[in-house]
């Protein structure tokens, strides 16, 4: 696409953004100019022409491109709820990870730009990915993420305290050496097995039961009941316990309707705000743990990656 190409598409692309809240139109040049180019790479990718994107917005307008039916029932995203003919382009728009709809030190998720474009009735909120009417909708592409409300280092601060104070040796962590109560960690599982078998079963369920306070400040009896099911400290169930606190904090941080997990568009699951319906997923092994993001030498929230298991 050339400069005189580019011309013609800016007034039209610009024009939408401001219909469909993607952009303010006194946005700063420098924001206007980012979206803009990242709108023009999927048109391009698309091979799509000045009529045809004037074609798509058309459609969008008159609510032809994207059925919204899928955030209620997930899926195929493209296969299921996109209008045959924008299927490529919106494929396109939804690797778009953009500079301008994120914030300064992070890109949006992959999905948004695409909802926010070819939707008439969704709009980009003050907090959060995207609303329709009044719900707040949380998108997640192939890697989900779930943060407490602690910073790494406080973390590892306060459990060393809480070890401490149960006469445990910490672990040492890996890369740093630093001492930590990596209880979480399943390269640690072996330590915290050697050193939980000092205590009694009811000093091992206080010790857990004060290790998953320091997620969320918040008292934790029925997790203990289930990670000690079976009279013994169970790792599996622990770190479920642990992905449905952190789970809340996320809701009970973001305030968010729905949580989307659009994974790469083919096998989209639809979530709510209902922890009892999202915990249940998790005792069931369709939600499950992925890998560790408890960095407790970073300034970073703690955090876990989970997925959803076929």
């Amino acid at each position: 696409m050339n400069k005189k190409e580019l011309k013609e598409f800016e007034p039209i692309l610009l024009e939408h953004c401001y219909n469909m809240t993607i952009l303010k139109t006194n946005a700063l040049q420098k924001k206007k100019d980012t979206i803009i180019n990242e709108l023009i790479a999927p048109i391009v990718r698309s091979g799509l022409s000045l009529q045809d994107i004037n074609d798509c917005i058309e459609d969008v307008m008159e609510d032809k491109v994207l059925d919204l039916t899928f955030f209620e029932k997930g899926g195929n995203l493209f296969n299921d709820y996109v209008n045959e003919k924008w299927i490529d382009f919106a494929k396109n728009l939804f690797k778009q990870r953009s500079i301008g709809l994120g914030t300064p030190n992070e890109a949006s998720g992959e999905g948004e730009l695409m909802f926010l474009f070819l939707s008439r009735y969704t709009t980009k909120p003050t907090k959060g990915d995207i609303k329709i009417d009044d719900e707040i909708i949380e998108l997640k592409g192939e890697q989900v993420r779930v943060f407490g409300d602690i910073r790494g280092q406080d973390f590892r601060i306060k459990t060393l305290k809480i070890a401490k104070k149960f006469g445990l040796m910490p672990n040492k962590a890996n890369k740093t050496n630093l001492d930590a109560v990596e209880v979480e960690k399943s390269q640690h599982l072996s330590h915290w097995n050697i050193e939980l078998s000092k205590l009694s079963i009811d000093k091992q369920k206080e010790f857990i039961e004060e290790w998953l306070e320091c997620l969320d400040n918040k008292k934790h009896k029925e997790p203990i009941k289930n990670i000690f099911l079976g009279g013994d400290f169970s790792h599996n169930n622990f770190i479920k316990e642990i992905i449905k606190i952190l789970y809340a904090d996320t809701l009970e941080r973001n305030k968010f309707n729905k949580f989307v997990y659009l994974g790469d568009g083919t096998n989209s699951v639809i979530l709510s705000d209902n922890l009892k319906e999202f915990n249940k997923l998790v005792d069931e092994e369709k939600i499950v743990y992925d890998a560790n993001y408890f960095r407790i030498n970073q300034s970073q929230p703690v955090g876990l990656y989970i997925k959803f298991s076929n």
